[in-house]
Parts: C-alpha cells; sequence; structure tokens
C-alpha cells in the first residue's frame, strides 16, 4: 500500500506529505493567504516560512511552487497540466531546492545567483526553496543580499527556517513573513485517525491521543512515533504497546501516584518511582504529566465540566477532589512547575524529581485522613485545643459548597502567610474606577490586535519552560484592551493569580517577548465583569475615549539567582543535617 513506483517502502510521513491545500493541517491562514496572493495575482519576490519543524514549512513552499506554476489555478493546482505533472514526478527544472545545513557557503550562494537572470524553462516562475536558511553563513547571507532584494520578475524565493532569529535583519527586511505555528493536539489526532483508517489498521483512541500530546505540536514527529509503534505491532495501535515502547505511565497509575503521595505513602511512591526509572521512563514526562492532572483537577474543580478535561476523566478527578484540598493542589503546581523548569540544568533529574514529591506530601495529608485517622498522641498532648477544631469543621465540610471550601483555605493561608511579608504576592492596582477608565478608552482594532495571545495560546500547552502561562490564560477572555492595558475575565481563582505582583509581572514579560505587546493585564472575575459594563453603560458618551495613564514593569530580565538561592527557591529552608 505505501510503495511509490520503483516498489520501494515509503514511510508514513512522507506518503501522507500534503499534495493538496486542503490537506495541510493547522496552518489555514496561512494557506488562505497564500491561495489569495495567487488568485489576485499578487506575490511577492521573497518570502520567509518561520516555524517549530514539522509543522508544514517546506510542504507549504513545495506546494506554493506548483501552485504558482499552474495555469489552471482555482484554489487548488490542477495536477493535470505539463507543470504540475513535473512537479508530481519531481523533474520541474523551475522548482530549485537547496538545503542550507549541508549547503550553506558563499560559493552554494553564488551558484543560484548565476542561474537567477535566466528565464525559466517550463513555468512562469523559477522557484527557489532554501531549507533551514539559518544555517547560511554571513557571507552567504551577504551574497544574497542584493539578488534577494532585487530579483528578476520571473524568480521567487522561499526561505524556511526553524529559527528565524539566527537570519540577518536585512534578510528579514525583504521577505513576507509567515510563522507557521505549533499543531494543535486536536488536529494531530485526528490526522493520525484519518491515515490509520485509510491503511485499515485498528486503533486506540487513547493511544492516538497519547502519540499525540508526545509529538509536542509536529504532525512529522507524530507520523513517525505511529510508524515506530506499528514496526512494533503491525496489527494495529494499542495504548498498553505505546506505553511499554516509550516509557509512558498510565494514567490510572499517574492518579493513583498522586493519592499516594497526600496520603504519605512516600516510601510506596519512591521505589515505585525507581522501578519506573529502571524500566526506561522518561522521568521528565511523569512530571509533566503530574502536573497536567493537577490542572485538570484545578479546572474541573472550578467549572465542574468533564469536557475541559485533557488528561484524566470525571472520575478521577472527582475522586482526588474528595481527598485533596484546593489549597494543596495549588501548592503541588507550584512545585512542579518549579521541578520542570529547571530539568534541563539537573544531570540526574530523578533525584529532583523524588525531592519534589516528598515536599509535595507535606504540602497537605488526604481530607479522608483529616476525617478517620486521629492525630498521634504528642500532637494531643502539646495541641489539645487544635485537635477538636478541624474535626468540627471536617463534619461541617460536606455541607459547605466549594466556594466556601476555597474561601477557607484562602483565610488559612492568609493566617499562615501574611501577603505583606512578600512583595511578589502583593495584588496589583484592580479599582474598579482605573477600569473603568481603561474600559472608556478601548477600541475594538486593539482587541483584534492583542487576540493573537489567546489564537496562539496552545502553543505553549507542552512547552516546559512556558506552560504555566497557558495555564494562567487558559479559560480566561479577553474583554477589553487599549494602547497600554488589557482587560481578560476568568472565575475567581484565576483573577486574584494573575492579579498577584509576581504572577503579574512573568506574565507582562512573557506578552512582551513573545508577542511584541507592551501592555498591563488586569484580571476580573464574572461579578467585576457585571459591574464594569454597568458603569460604562451609565457613562457619558463625551467621556469616552480620553487616555488613562498605565504604570507598566520595567522589562529589563531578572536577575540570574545564585545556585544557593536556586536551591532555597527549589526546596525552601532545608535543615542542614550535622556530620
Amino acid at each position: 500500500m505505501r510503495y511509490n513506483d520503483g516498489m520501494a517502502y515509503q514511510v508514513l510521513y512522507r506518503t501522507y506529505r500534503p499534495a493538496r491545500f486542503s490537506e495541510v493541517v493547522g496552518q489555514e491562514y496561512i494557506v488562505k493567504t497564500l491561495v489569495n496572493a495567487i488568485r489576485n495575482n499578487k506575490i511577492a519576490h521573497a518570502y520567509l516560512f518561520a516555524g517549530p519543524r514539522g509543522t508544514g514549512k517546506t510542504s507549504v513552499a513545495k506546494l506554493f511552487a506548483k501552485a504558482i506554476n499552474c495555469p489552471n489555478f482555482k484554489n487548488e493546482a490542477c495536477d493535470n497540466c505539463e507543470n504540475c505533472k513535473a512537479y508530481l514526478e519531481g523533474t520541474h527544472p523551475d522548482i530549485i531546492e537547496l538545503d542550507a545545513a549541508s549547503n550553506n557557503g558563499v560559493d552554494d550562494i553564488r551558484e543560484i545567483i548565476e542561474q537567477v537572470p535566466y528565464a525559466p524553462l517550463l513555468g512562469k516562475y523559477k522557484v527557489y526553496i532554501i531549507d533551514e536558511v539559518h544555517m547560511l553563513t554571513t557571507q552567504a547571507f551577504n551574497a544574497l543580499l542584493k539578488t534577494l532584494e532585487e530579483p528578476p520578475a520571473h524568480v521567487i524565493f522561499i526561505l524556511a527556517t526553524t529559527d528565524p532569529q539566527k537570519v540577518i535583519p536585512t534578510v528579514l527586511s525583504r521577505c513576507q513573513r509567515y510563522n507557521f505555528s505549533k499543531i494543535s493536539l486536536y488536529e494531530i489526532k485526528k490526522r493520525m485517525m484519518n491515515i490509520l483508517d485509510k491503511e485499515q489498521i485498528p486503533y486506540d483512541e487513547k493511544a492516538a491521543e497519547e502519540l499525540s500530546r508526545m509529538a509536542e505540536g509536529g504532525m512529522r514527529d507524530a507520523l513517525s512515533l505511529l510508524e515506530q509503534c506499528l514496526s512494533y505491532n503491525p496489527d494495529g495501535l494499542k495504548l498498553e504497546d505505546v506505553e511499554h515502547i516509550f516509557g509512558l505511565t498510565s494514567v490510572a497509575e499517574e492518579v493513583s501516584l498522586y493519592l499516594k503521595i497526600h496520603d504519605r505513602k512516600i516510601s510506596e511512591v519512591i521505589s515505585r518511582m525507581r522501578e519506573i526509572y529502571a524500566a526506561g521512563a522518561d522521568t521528565k514526562r511523569l512530571a509533566v504529566d503530574l502536573l497536567d492532572i493537577v490542572k485538570d483537577v484545578l479546572i474541573y474543580s472550578d467549572q465542574g465540566k468533564a469536557n475541559l478535561l485533557t488528561r484524566i476523566t470525571e472520575a478521577e478527578a472527582q475522586d482526588i477532589i474528595n481527598h485533596v484540598s484546593i489549597e494543596t493542589l495549588f501548592k503541588d503546581a507550584g512545585e512542579l512547575e518549579r521541578l520542570i523548569s529547571r530539568e534541563k540544568q539537573s544531570q540526574n533529574f530523578l533525584i529532583y524529581l523524588e525531592l519534589c514529591l516528598i515536599k509535595m506530601s507535606e504540602n497537605g495529608s488526604l481530607i479522608k485522613e483529616k476525617k478517620e485517622t486521629p492525630r498521634p498522641a504528642k500532637e494531643e498532648k502539646n495541641e489539645p485545643v487544635k485537635e477538636a477544631e478541624p474535626k468540627q469543621e471536617i463534619k461541617e465540610e460536606k455541607e459547605e459548597t466549594k466556594e466556601e471550601i476555597r474561601e477557607e483555605a484562602k483565610e488559612e493561608v492568609k493566617k499562615e502567610e501574611p501577603v505583606e511579608e512578600d512583595p511578589g504576592l502583593k495584588v496589583i492596582d484592580t479599582d474598579m474606577n482605573f477600569l473603568l477608565a481603561i474600559l472608556l478608552d478601548a477600541n475594538k482594532d486593539l482587541k483584534i490586535s492583542d487576540q493573537i495571545i489567546y489564537n496562539k495560546l496552545d502553543l505553549y500547552a507542552y512547552d516546559t519552560e512556558k506552560r504555566k502561562f497557558y495555564q494562567m490564560l487558559i479559560g480566561t477572555e479577553l474583554f477589553a484592551s487599549n494602547k497600554d492595558a488589557m482587560i481578560i475575565s476568568g472565575n475567581r481563582v484565576q483573577a486574584d493569580n494573575i492579579n498577584t505582583r509576581s504572577a503579574n509581572e512573568d506574565l507582562y514579560r512573557f506578552i512582551n517577548k513573545e508577542f511584541g505587546i507592551d501592555k498591563m493585564v488586569y484580571a476580573i472575575d464574572p461579578d467585576k465583569k457585571r459591574r464594569l459594563i454597568e458603569m460604562y453603560k451609565n457613562t457619558p458618551r463625551e467621556m469616552r475615549n480620553r487616555p488613562v495613564y498605565v504604570e507598566k514593569y520595567n522589562i529589563e530580565e531578572k536577575r540570574e539567582l545564585t545556585p544557593e538561592e536556586k536551591l532555597k527557591d527549589l526546596f525552601g529552608d532545608v535543615v542542614k543535617v550535622e556530620e
């Protein structure tokens, strides 16, 4: 089934490489823009396709080269004309590909420049596709520069790169740039299942989802992983095979492991961790999965919607909620996020993971334990009054709503760790009059422009360093935007988290660096949103569009922590053991 004309076997990602624009997955706005450019005869002389590996840069470049040379183009190339047939056979003389990773010298570029003045042999345009263009030397870039700036009318350059920062600015400024985004988990999974259906191979949907998650936004990576699994078991794609081949831990075991952590069965947890490690499992992947589980539970605890769960089932989420407090979940999320962000600095990640799990076990015990297990005799003797109070509170907890439980958790945190002692926990100014002034100065065009943050949010779902911003913003929405600030709306827990000084400053730096948006972010809950809308309606029209001063953070990078500060940030104040 997957053989070329010479009866040589072809791997999945080559067999199912997009042959038409309609088959390109996850880059709809780029495809639409290029199709419109061809239809309206507004074709630029140079393009830059930038984005992560396996997202379709080279495939789209080839399809574009075929389409602009097809005389019968109508949203798609006809695949029947002489130009299309030559492209499909790989013999088109006017579509020239260069791999800059292995041909990156000035002589290679001069060879191209010498051929540029000659007219196309078959099609209307000569198209030069230079892959991994960031690998060119500075001399090669400079040699290309003049031709790139003023090429003949029959020549088009398409530069593809995974690292646009390494392309010199003078080249970037002469190209139309298209940023290819990571493909969403849903679209990778859907494409994978379509391919399996075409190949008539039975599959487990959970296995396809796990492979999609491992691909981290790259379709080529996903199909390569799928090929590996089918080589192991040609009869079908099964979840147990995926877990065995790639050393993954099942979701059920991860949930069980998490509950054991808070049941303080730490010896069992560590023993199982070492067994998993000895079996070849990826410990970093396990840490990411645990963080994903905590995130799922936190979202479910607030919204109660099963369709928002991405990793665990509704029953598993409910089981964790019944046993672990919301306060503890937030603490665990912080511990795991700090651990994962330090993964690259850790030579033996297992040690740090074990220490993190031990620390998590101290964040809070199971609610069940608080109900049924009496405190040790030593604690009863020293604190007889404190023993009775929790029992009374837990007894009444069944009748309390989730909101009341969260409020109690916040009050306990305030008593134990006063926010005024930690500048990072101070809440930024979200005074209603101040927010109203921003809303009155906002306009629709700025909101549409800033919506790019949410359009690209899925890119960071599995990014180790930036996942916390995905978790911070997922479920929120952009409410209003002016030239200096954005107001976003979400549930009360999310709004409180975003409005803390440290989280807000980190978010400001993130959107500035990733999207070039220099704006403060203010979060509001549904109640504030309702009141703000009422205030807006009651404000005279002549009061609108008046400028408002917004004080911003210093954009300079934060000072690098010393090794001692890093250890303290990771493990807190650890008691020094005397030798």
